[in-house]
Order: structure tokens, then sequence, then C-alpha cells
């Protein structure tokens, strides 16, 4: 039977953590809009391209293999097994503590080693010759590169410490703390000039800064809990090796997931000056929507689907598994038809001032039509593998994505000599599906049946609700902006536009979905009507 307590808990824990992902990602917009818009593009080049690199080792090290490979075994250790509650817990706390300590060990010499040969590394990544000829570029690159390596041994740890939390189903503080980031990060880059040996230095100490402050909040509450791990030196523990042997493929997956965005810079570095920098806010654009949906989703069923196989409920496993991929298609499909149809109103909204011009909207728009797809390729993606780990599967999916990562570094050259930047995200975009199709291949060898079938049967009840909502989006816009710009001007009409029309919209696909008795608009409706009441009556 169908467990409704368990699927309420997923929907609630999704929603907790897309509401504190959602305020992280307003302010991570208003911090790459303040970035864009007082710096060059040869500064934003070069912050877009060194802060992906300790980004990289952060969802290698900690929020990636580490954290899924970790999750089920410290779910395990704290529900499974013999003894009291007060054993299991204090077992599952010793593990925390000895994942902590070679976490620490590791990220620690990683961080010295890159100081050491940052030099090296620049001029093998992004040492092309367009990248090379642009005077203190690459001098600048080594610089920002060097002071923002440290970062990795706070974000690595805050990506732990948020495993932990997600493992003991807090979501919504974990996911909050990356608004704090951003927001004392903003504080710091418009902190006087005179206090920088130059200006482009205040992005990577505004790093630091909001690197620390992030950490902080997970860490105070991990104390409130009871469950702060500590150094210590006993490591030889039940658990620690298998979440090693997890994380060895794990690892493998997502050093070639990372790789496809580190070599999207090099690609991008010997295309024209600020290519790099439309690349990153492209990402970024579809970052918003897929992590309010599927990565909100995928985290928040891990804990549950690792627990429900824990007790040998498969075919229990594989139902919710469906179930939610429903629901991510259900938000996913609709996002995608919003982000390509208000491409440039929401680019101009979010970059458009300061050195950030109406040419680059244009060309940043068409890169977000593109790349708008990959709401629904990789949203299902990542809904579908939290299967695979939940099994304590983690080489499958490496073997995917470094497939997929393969299929990209091929076909990006060629697109790109034909079309430019937007060659490298037609690349990314065809990249996506062709991952989707192996990980749903591989789900029905290893794992189960998804009812692929029932699926797509089941999702044509959302055209309705699509068909109506794109009306309202293309026309109501032009309507909205072309009618209100003589009495507020331009700017305030397109501001004024873009947002009544995306909550127009968003309120008639949930009346069309309620209309056609779609259980996906009923849950999302009631769990948000509930989570608004508890706050008023709290």
């Amino acid at each position: 039977m169908n467990n409704p307590d368990k699927k309420q808990t997923v929907m609630k824990s999704a929603l907790l953590m897309s509401l504190g992902t959602f305020m992280s990602r307003i302010l991570g917009f208003l911090r790459d809009a303040v970035v864009v818009a007082l710096f060059d593009r040869t500064v934003t080049d070069v912050f877009s391209a060194t802060f992906a690199l300790p980004n990289f080792f952060r969802r290698l090290l900690g929020e990636g293999s580490l954290s899924v490979s970790f999750i089920p075994v410290f779910v395990d250790q704290l529900h499974g097994g013999e003894g009291a509650e007060a054993e299991k817990r204090e077992r599952a706390r010793r593990l925390s503590h000895a994942i902590l300590t070679l976490l620490l060990s590791v990220t620690l010499t990683i961080t010295l080693a890159l100081f050491v040969f940052m030099e090296s590394l620049i001029m093998v990544w992004l040492g092309e010759d367009r990248f090379m000829a642009v005077p203190g570029k690459f001098e600048l690159a080594v610089t920002l590169s060097r002071v923002m390596i440290f970062y990795l041994i706070l974000v690595t740890t805050y990506a732990y410490f948020m495993a932990i939390s997600q493992a003991l189903k807090k979501f919504f503080l974990p996911a909050l703390a990356p608004a704090f980031f951003n927001l004392f990060f903003i504080i710091t880059i418009f902190l006087p000039k005179n206090w920088f040996s130059e200006p482009a230095w205040s992005l990577g100490y505004a790093v630091l800064v909001g690197g620390v402050v992030q950490l902080s909040i997970v860490k105070w509450q991990l104390w409130k809990l009871g469950y702060l791990p500590r150094l210590t030196l006993n490591v030889h523990l039940p658990g620690v090796a298998l979440v090693l042997k997890n994380m060895a493929p794990g690892m493998l997956g997502l050093a070639a997931s990372q790789l496809m965005n580190l070599m999207n810079q090099k690609f991008a570095a010997g295309l024209t000056e600020g290519s790099m920098t439309y690349v990153y806010i492209t990402n970024r654009l579809l970052e918003l929507p897929q992590s309010l949906i599927a990565i909100s989703i995928g985290t928040a069923l891990l804990p549950t689907l690792s627990q429900l196989n824990s007790e040998g409920k498969t075919s229990e496993m594989i139902r919710t598994s469906h179930e939610h991929i429903r629901m991510m298609l259900f938000l996913s499909l609709p996002s995608a038809v919003g982000l390509f149809l208000l491409s440039e109103p929401i680019v101009s909204v979010l970059f458009e001032r300061g050195g950030f011009g109406a040419d680059e909207t244009r060309i940043v728009a068409g890169l977000v039509q593109i790349i708008s797809l990959m709401l629904i390729f990789a949203g299902f993606s990542r809904v579908l593998i939290p299967g695979f780990y939940a099994i304590k599967n983690t080489a499958t999916p490496a073997i995917i994505t470094t497939i997929t990562v393969a299929f990209h570094i091929f076909l990006a050259p060629y697109l790109m000599q034909l079309m430019g930047v937007s060659g490298l995200i037609w690349s990314v975009t065809a990249s996506g599906f062709v991952g989707l199709c192996l990980g749903l291949l591989f789900y029905y060898r290893l794992v189960g049946n998804l009812q692929l079938v029932a699926l797509l049967l089941h999702v044509t009840k959302y055209v309705p609700g699509l068909v109506f909502m794109g009306l309202v989006t293309h026309f109501g816009f032009q309507i909205l902006s072309s009618g209100l710009e003589d009495f507020i001007g331009h700017r305030l009409s397109v501001i004024v536009g873009l947002f009544v029309t995306i909550a127009v919209s968003a309120v008639i696909y949930f009346i069309v979905g309620h209309f056609f008795h779609l259980k996906e608009a009923h849950v999302v409706t009631r769990r948000f009507r509930k989570i608004v009441t508890d706050r008023i009556n709290y």
C-alpha cells in the first residue's frame, strides 16, 4: 500500500526546501546583477570561471558524491539495525564525526595543492588565445582563484552539514543559508574600494565572507539538534567503509558532470569577450526553477526512498518515485514554457543595468530559450537518480554522467564552429536529453518499471493548462507592458508586466489543473495553503 504520511512528508520537505531555495536564488540574482553592472566583461568573465573552481570540488566532495553516499548509510544507522534508539543515535553521531575528519583532511590537502599550483592550472584550463590576449585577464584569474580557493573548505563543510540536516529531514534552514551567503557577498563588494588593492579583488574576499556566514547558520542548527559533528581519531567505524565505497563511483560521475561546467568555461574562453559571462548567466537562470522543483523534490525524496529500501519496500519505493516524477513534470513543463516565452523580459529585468546593455540582453535571452528544454531533461533525471542512490548504487549514475559529458565534449566544438556560443548551449541541451534516455534505460533494468506509458498518458492531461498558460503568457505580457508604458515608462512597465504575467499565468495553470481534476494541482494547492495557514496561526 501507498503510505500517505511519507508522501506528505516528501512534499512538505520539498516545499520548505523550495521556499528557502527561492529566497537564496532571488538574492543570488541580485548578487549577479550587481556584479555584471559594476564590473566590465573582463572581470565578470574571470569571476564566472574562477568561482566555478571551488564549486567543482564542493559538488565533488561535499554536496554530491559524499551526500548521496552518506545519507542512506546515516539513515540506516539512525533507524535500522538492533539496539535502543539512544544507541542508534550515538552510532549515527560517531559516523558523522569520522566522515567529517576524513572530509576536512582531504579538502585541506586539495586546497593547499591548488593554491601552490594555481598559475599552471589556470594556464591549462583557460589559456585560450582570446583569453590570454586581453591584458591582465590571466593575472586576475590567478589572483582571484588563489583567494577563493579557501572557500572550498568552508563550502564543503557546509555541504556536509547540509547532508546531515537533510538526513534528519531538516531542509529549510540549509536551503536558506545561501541567501545569507549572497547577502554578505553583496555587502562586501560595496565596501570602500580603498580597502582592496584592486577593486576586482573584492569579489574574492566577498566569497570568503559569505562562506563563513553560510557555514555558521547550518552549524548552529546541527548544534541545536545535538548532531554537530566534531573531529575524531576514531575513523575505523561500521559504515565508514560503505560510505567511502559508495563514494568512489559517485565521485567519478560527479567529476564528469562538473567537468562539463569547467569545459564550458574553457570553450567559452575561446569565444568573444563576454561569452563566459553569458554562459554563466544562462546557467543561473536555469538553476532557479530547477532548484525550486527538481532538485528540491529529488533531495527531499532521497531519505524517504532510502528508508523504504532499508525496510524492503521496493514496490512502494518505485511507486513513490513515479508519483514524484509526475509532480516534477507538472511543475517543470509550465516553467519551461514560461522561461522560453519570457526570456528577454526576464533577462532585462534581472541584469540590464550599468554595464550590461540591451544587446547583451538579447544574446542571453536567445541562450535561455535554448536551455529551457533542460528543465525537462535534467529535471526528470534529477528525480530519477535518487532511486539508484537509495539502493546504494552510485556506479550507474556515474556511468550515465560520464557518457553524457563525453557526448557533450565531442559535440560542442562542432556546434560552436557553426553557431558560436549558441552552439555551446545547444550541445548542453542535447547532452541532457541523452542523459535522460540512459537514466530511464538503466532504471528499468536495475530498479524497476516506472510505467512510462502510463506516465506519458497522464502528462497529456497537462496540455490544456499549458496551452492556456502559454497564450496568456505571450499575449498578456505584450498587452500589459505596452499598455502601461505611456503611464509609468518603459522600464517599470516591463517589470510590472513581467511579474503580473507570471502570477496570472501560474494561477490559470492551476485553475485548469483543478478543472481537469489533476491530483498534482490539488496536492500543491493544499500543501501551500497549509504552510501559509500555519505561518499565519504561528
